[in-house]
């Protein structure tokens, strides 16, 4: 059980789970007591879950099922959370101030059709900074927003179950590292490091706070980010003081190093291409040779020392220009803000300032000096999957140091670096996007492009799949960088859907689940129909009833997180009812919720109480578990290792580095 935290720790609604104290939401002075219950969780052995697709048992004797709680023939595992009340809350943005609480709702949630939004507000469902307003009120500066609803949140996956104890019972995630200051963690793709979007109780932090309450809940906090579909090492610090040494060391690129796997379509990294654009550079140092390549060329076919990089974290090196031929301009635009003469910043003074982002690759190795993108296939003839791996994650390796090593201890691997700018196409939607952008004129279009730049080499090449694993050292940290980068590149990570790739590549297993899995939820939706006339009470010119047409209240494809409910949804279940008298808001909100409607077809509304809060619970259950088939599992992106610095009790600096297991997907001889 998940029990709700203590009214002393919630004195504001932000997305937290209760009341406002002391205010009388709705009329109700128990609202506090009534939200504040139990949250009930189900962790769920994958196999189980494909039995329940295939509608048999997975035992078929006494004996078999004497051993349910050690055998398993998938060791996934995956995370239910039974709906629970749950208040949203947050302050008014700046884009907000002016408009009404009903445009806002419609436009920026948009999870339900406007005769929901009207009949919340009227009836107290939606407040103000605690109070009932109209719909056309107008939002303020300071205002804080709060939506009362039955909150379902998606499956996620745990650890993979192992040894002989119920899965329930195991660590939900594999712990790599803990000391009285940190917590390494190698979390499981689909999983969010943090509250967010449709995820809250489902998410890394309350995972693992709900697991050890003591230990954990309120001393957890973030360092960086890792995107919900990709696996890897977290970092964790156990107060909040380190969280911002550690995070500032990350953005200052301060002795710190990412290293990722990734697998990805074809044989790396040959689909890299000469491509042409129409930002290519026309300066007499840096230009583009005449096929307009992507490629950095270095002047000098030999040279005895290593080369610059034509490009710093992203950006053009003008310093190293006169070594370079080719790659591609990307003009930046920013703002900086000037202080003034007292040294305070001017928030009213702010200067665009232009800069230039590269475009383009070379190779190099370890040393510096300057090869062609064919040394990186080279490389797996000639050394060892694990002799590779541990040249690529070793810490340190220096141009000067190859001087100090034998012929043996020096011998280098290859990396493809790129450098390519990305934006944010969409922050709603969390898409992105790279290239040149030269289909963007406007500067108000360029201010969110940003310089990036990652480094790539090749593992391993598997021809009956056609995918390489590459090694991957992001140089910037970009949203989305790495898949992006990839993308463009021409050998997008197999599975990510995103970016170039197919959901359900090479795994034939989840893809059949998929199948059977979305024949259900079609076949619960489509049942989802009801008369037009009955919706409507319409009558023709007549007096007579219409013809009664079929209308589905469901739409297709739809889940429970990602597709808006409709009005016919809304009409049907009455979820514009206002609450009862002597209703509990715990019966009202369940009664009147869409999500609950949909997940048991065509409904139960007419049974009493008891009766259909068990059918309720048993169709949400099964629901969550088939829409969590038909969305990606993860993508193959695995954060292998991650190393920073830390200044220890005494204050010297030390290096911590953090390594996991290889994901299984990487099917790597190491």
């Amino acid at each position: 059980m998940i029990r709700d935290k203590e009214k002393s720790s919630r004195k504001r609604c932000r997305g937290g789970f209760g009341c406002l104290p002391g205010t009388d939401h709705c009329g109700d002075t128990t609202l506090d007591s009534q939200l504040s219950q139990s949250v009930q969780v189900d962790v769920v052995p994958l196999v189980d879950a494909f039995y329940l697709i295939s509608g048999r048992s997975k035992f078929n004797d006494a004996a078999e099922n004497s051993e349910r709680q050690i055998r398993t023939i998938d060791e996934r595992r995956v995370r239910i959370v039974r709906p629970y009340p749950y208040r949203f809350g947050t302050f008014a943005k700046a884009r907000w101030i002016g408009r009404t609480v009903l445009d806002v709702y419609l436009t920026e949630f948009g999870s339900y059709p406007k005769s929901y939004y009207e009949s919340a507000i009227e009836a107290g469902r939606i407040l103000v900074s605690g109070k009932r307003v109209q719909c056309q009120y107008k939002i303020q500066g300071g205002d804080e927003l709060s939506h009362t609803v039955h909150r379902h949140e998606p499956a996620v996956a745990l650890s993979e179950f192992r040894g002989t104890i119920y899965p329930s019972e195991q660590s939900p995630v594999d712990i790599v590292y803990e000391d009285e200051s940190i917590l390494v963690v190698d979390k499981p793709s689909t999983l969010p490091i943090h509250p967010c979007g449709a995820y809250h109780y489902n998410s890394l932090i309350e995972i693992l706070s709900h697991w050890k309450p003591r230990s954990y809940a309120g001393n957890l906090h973030t360092v960086y980010r890792l995107d919900r579909l990709t696996s890897g090492i977290v970092l964790l610090a156990k107060n909040a003081c380190l969280a911002r040494s550690l995070g500032n060391c990350l953005a200052k690129r301060d002795g710190c190093e990412k290293i990722y796997l990734a697998r990805v379509k074809g044989r790396f990294p040959l689909n890299v291409s000469r491509k042409k654009s129409s930002q290519d550079i026309d300066n007499d140092e840096i230009k583009n040779d005449s096929s307009g390549s992507w490629e950095f060329q270095c002047h000098a076919s030999k040279m005895k020392d290593a080369i610059p990089a034509p490009c710093v974290h992203g950006n053009f090196s003008e310093s190293s220009a006169k070594h370079w031929k080719g790659g591609i301009r990307v003009s930046l635009i920013s703002s900086c803000i000037k202080s003034r003469n007292d040294n305070k910043i001017d928030n009213d003074n702010k200067v665009d300032i232009e800069s230039c982002a590269a475009l383009g690759y070379w190779v190099t190795d370890q040393r510096g000096f300057v090869f062609t993108k064919e040394t990186l296939i080279h490389q797996t003839f000639s050394m060892s999957e694990s002799e590779i791996l541990s040249l690529a994650t070793k810490k340190g390796i220096t141009p000067d140091k190859y001087a100090s090593m034998n012929s043996n201890e020096g011998r280098s691997i290859y990396w493809l670096n790129f450098a390519c700018p990305c934006r944010v196409l969409s922050h709603k939607n969390g898409v992105c996007e790279a290239g040149d952008f030269s289909h963007l004129a406007k500067e108000s279009d360029r201010r969110g492009i940003k310089p990036a730049q990652t480094s790539f080499t090749l593992l391993s090449y598997d021809a009956s799949t056609d995918t390489s694993i590459v090694i991957v050292k992001p140089v910037t940290g970009r949203t989305h960088q790495i898949r992006l980068h990839l993308q463009q590149l021409g050998h997008p990570i197999a599975n990510d859907h995103c970016y170039g790739g197919e959901l359900w590549y090479g795994d034939e297993d989840s893809k059949s689940a998929c199948i059977k899995s979305r024949e259900w939820l079609d076949k619960l939706d489509n049942a989802n129909t009801t008369p037009l006339n009955t919706l409507r009470g319409t009558t023709n010119s007549a007096g007579e009833h219409v013809e009664q047409t079929q209308r589905a209240l469901v739409p297709a494809m739809a889940t429970l997180s990602d597709v808006p409910a409709t009005d016919a949804e809304i009409t049907h279940i009455d979820a514009n009812r206002p609450r009862k008298d002597g209703e509990s808001i715990i019966n009202f909100i369940e009664k009147t919720c869409v999500w609950c409607a949909r997940s048991r077809g065509i409904s139960v509304v007419d049974s009493n109480v008891g009766e259909q809060k068990e059918q309720t619970e048993t169709a949400v259950f099964r629901r969550t578990l088939m829409e969590y088939f038909v969305r990606s599992q993860g993508i193959w992106l695995h954060a292998l290792q991650y190393s920073l610095k830390k200044k220890d009790s005494n204050g010297k600096e030390e290096i911590l580095s953090f390594q996991s297991k290889l994901p299984s997907w990487s099917c790597c001889h190491v």
